[in-house]
């Protein structure tokens, strides 16, 4: 039996979980969208969502992981929409290599299909080596680059 467990977010697990998002994801570190308190806001309103679900990992009674997913009604530049958009995955760094992000995408991508939607996507940033890794051994594949230039 693992030490830790796949379950859909309860409204007391949103703060857990903002707390981890603002420490995994270092581009969540400024401004409004890196406080605890606008992520908290965020997932407490995702909770009330059809089109949205909240996943945590859960081991010793802590939230050690999260998967935020969202269905899109309108197409995009590589879909035709509605489809579901894979927005944020975080593991607690003492909790990583276990297994646990691999059991939120499958259970994001269970979410998904239980919507009915056929296409999942996400985006990564292209130096975060380890998240390329993960999603294309898990059939991901990259069908459009995002570019910018910063003066």
């Amino acid at each position: 039996m693992s030490r830790w467990i796949i379950r859909p977010a309860a409204e007391s697990d949103t703060q857990a979980a903002a707390r981890l998002c603002v420490q995994v994801n270092p581009l969540r570190e400024s401004g409004e969208s890196g406080s605890v308190g606008f992520w908290e806001r965020f997932f407490l309103g995702a909770l009330h969502s059809e089109d949205a679900a909240l996943i945590v990992a859960e081991a010793r009674s802590q939230i050690v992981g999260f998967a935020y997913a969202e269905i899109e009604h309108s197409s995009d530049d590589c879909v035709k929409g509605p489809y579901a958009s894979f927005d944020l995955l975080g593991v607690d760094p003492l909790w990583r290599k276990k297994g646990i992000a691999r059991a939120l995408i499958d259970a994001v991508e269970d979410w998904s299909r239980s919507k009915g939607m056929s296409v999942i996507q996400l985006a990564v940033a292209e130096d975060n080596r380890r998240g390329l890794e993960l999603y294309e051994s898990l059939g991901y594949r990259t069908v459009m680059r995002k570019m910018q230039k910063e003066f």
